[in-house]
Order: C-alpha cells, then sequence, then structure tokens
C-alpha cells in the first residue's frame, strides 16, 4: 500500500545472507558423508568383484586358498564356474538374509555333524578337501 514503510531489504546487508556457521558445517559434514559411502560402496563392489572373480576362477574362496580347500563334485572334480557360482550366491543369501545366523549355522553343522558340511555344500552336493588329494 502506498504510504507504508517498505520492510528492509537483506540483499542490502551482506552479513544478513551469510549462511551460518552451523548451517555450513552441516552442510560439509553431510556433503563429506555422502562422498564416503560412496567411495566405500565402490571399494565393496570392487573388492565383491575381485572375490567372485577368483572364487568362480578356481573352485576356492580366498581363505579356502590359504589353507589349500577346495570345493569339489561328488566324483572329486573341481567345482567350475558354474557350480561355484550357484554355491557362493546360495552362501551369499543364508549368511546375508540371515543376519549372519547363516553362518552360525555353518559352524554348528561342521562341529556336530556326522557329515561335516555347510548348507551351501549340502544344497550344491558339494565337498571340501585338501587340494593336495585333488586329481591331476
Amino acid at each position: 500500500m502506498p504510504g507504508e514503510p517498505e520492510p528492509p531489504d537483506d540483499r542490502s546487508d551482506p552479513d544478513g545472507m551469510a549462511a551460518t556457521l552451523a548451517r555450513r558445517l552441516g552442510a560439509i559434514a553431510l556433503d563429506a558423508a555422502i562422498l564416503m559411502s560412496a567411495l566405500v560402496t565402490w571399494y565393496i563392489v570392487i573388492a565383491y568383484a575381485a572375490w567372485w572373480l577368483l572364487a568362480l576362477t578356481r573352485g576356492q574362496t580366498p581363505g579356502k586358498q590359504v589353507f589349500g580347500l577346495a570345493a569339489v563334485t561328488p566324483d572329486g572334480e573341481r567345482f567350475g564356474w558354474g557350480q561355484m557360482f550357484v554355491r557362493e550366491i546360495f552362501k551369499l543369501m543364508t549368511w546375508g538374509f540371515t543376519l549372519g545366523l547363516g553362518i552360525v549355522i555353518d559352524i554348528t553343522l561342521l562341529a556336530l555333524s556326522d557329515e561335516p558340511r555347510t548348507v551351501a555344500d549340502r544344497v550344491r552336493n558339494s565337498t571340501i578337501v585338501h587340494t593336495s588329494a585333488l586329481r591331476s
């Protein structure tokens, strides 16, 4: 309305427009958290891809390689790509979807069963043997 005083224009005061220290620090912290989670996620994806490459090509996970073990068929043949893929996917599902309970079940089966095989071994009909027992 004519004759009313205009509200003060904050744009004329640069200090009035500046973000507060708390807001700036909050924005920096959020940006850093998003960036770090993205980097960690990609690191995990790359590491897991390497894990799969090792496991699928040799019939051994890295842990089995260190301890000289391999997954084999009932005939004693080393697992191939497809067999290891199914075995590792099933293991991933049972361990991941149960939030780690699958690991406890596997350890219990190994320790207490007459036939020391994990759930994945039973599903894929595999046995874990020392590599010295493998046929050439």
